[in-house]
C-alpha cells in the first residue's frame, strides 16, 4: 500500500484556503483504515473535508480524502505525518494489521499584505468630517416613530415605501440589513474610485451589524478599542472575535497606511464580511 499527501498551493497568504489531498493507494484484498477527520491539524485549522468516489484500476483502489485548510498564522507551518492503519487480507498475505505514514509537509503562510507592510510613517491625515442628510429618503432603513418612540426590540427596522407615499411596516433583520447594504456598496464601484473610502464603508457595515444584534454602540472607537467591547460583550465566541480582528486589522491598513489591495483582496475582504454576517445570524422576531 501506498500513502501518499500534497498540499496547494504551498505558499499561500494567510487569507487563502489550501487544499491538502491524501491519497490511499491499496492493493485488492488491504483493508485499509481512513484516517479520522479532525478539527485542526498541524498549523492549520479545518475547515471541511470531501471524499471523492473510489478509483479501482489493475487490482489496486484509490482512495483521496481532500482537506479544506485555514492558517492560524503567518510563516512556516508544519503538517506532521499522516498514519493509516491497514490490514493485509490478500490470499498470500500475513493476515496482520500495519500502519504506514506520509513524510511531514512544510507550508510557507506569508500575511495578506505580504513584503510591502506599510510604515506608520505613512500615515494620512484624517479625513473631513461627513455631513449628514436632514431627512430620511424614501426606502431608507429606519424605524416608524409614528407608532413607537423607539426602535422596535432585537433590531428590526421599518422600511419606508416610496411608491405608495406611506409607511408600510415589514421587518428585516440586522443580517438582511447588513447584505443589503453589502450589495449596494460593491455595486456602487467606489473600490475602483476610492479604495480608502471602500474600505472606510465595508467596516462600517460589519460595525453597525454588529451594532444591532450586541447593543454594543461604538461609532468612534479606534478598532482594538471596539474589539475590547466586543470581547467584554461575549456574544461571540473566539474563532469569530479572531476573525473579526484580522478583518478589521487589515481594513485599518488601507484606511491608515497608504496600503494599496489588489483586486482579489478587495473580494476577499468582502467575502469574510459576508462570511461574518452569515455565521452569526440572528433571528429577529417583529
Amino acid at each position: 500500500m501506498r500513502v501518499t499527501a500534497e498540499v496547494q498551493p504551498s505558499k499561500a497568504k494567510l487569507s487563502d484556503e489550501p487544499l491538502l489531498t491524501l491519497t490511499i493507494d491499496a492493493e485488492e484484498g488491504v483493508v485499509v483504515q481512513k484516517p479520522p477527520f479532525g478539527s485542526t491539524l498541524g498549523g492549520f485549522k479545518i475547515r471541511g473535508c470531501r471524499e471523492p468516489l473510489p478509483k479501482i484500476s489493475n487490482g489496486h483502489e484509490v482512495i483521496q480524502q481532500i482537506y479544506t485548510l485555514e492558517p492560524t498564522e503567518a510563516g512556516r507551518l508544519r503538517i506532521d505525518p499522516i498514519s493509516v492503519t491497514f490490514t493485509d487480507r490478500r490470499p498470500n498475505g500475513d493476515g496482520r494489521t500495519h500502519s504506514v505514514a506520509t513524510e511531514p509537509i512544510s507550508v510557507e503562510i506569508t500575511s495578506i499584505v505580504g513584503d510591502k507592510t506599510p510604515s506608520l510613517g505613512e500615515l494620512r491625515p484624517p479625513a473631513e468630517p461627513i455631513g449628514l442628510p436632514r431627512t430620511l429618503p424614501f426606502g431608507s432603513a429606519a424605524w416608524c416613530p409614528s407608532r413607537s418612540p423607539l426602535p422596535p426590540p432585537g433590531g428590526g427596522y421599518c422600511v419606508a415605501d416610496a411608491e405608495r407615499r406611506r409607511l408600510r411596516p415589514w421587518f428585516l433583520s440586522p443580517q438582511q440589513l447588513a447584505n443589503m447594504e453589502l450589495d449596494k456598496l460593491v455595486a456602487s464601484g467606489l473600490a475602483e474610485r476610492d479604495v480608502k473610502q471602500f474600505y472606510v464603508e465595508l467596516t462600517s457595515i460589519v460595525r453597525r451589524y454588529i451594532e444591532r444584534i450586541t447593543g454594543v454602540r461604538a461609532p468612534e472607537q479606534t478598532t482594538e478599542e471596539f474589539l475590547r467591547e466586543i470581547s467584554r460583550a461575549q456574544t461571540f465566541g473566539s474563532d469569530e472575535c479572531s476573525r473579526l480582528r484580522d478583518f478589521l486589522e487589515s481594513a485599518d491598513l488601507v484606511k491608515f497606511a497608504a496600503h494599496q489591495p489588489r483586486a482579489e483582496d478587495i473580494e476577499e475582504s468582502v467575502r469574510r464580511a459576508r462570511l461574518f454576517v452569515a455565521v452569526n445570524e440572528r433571528t429577529v422576531t417583529p
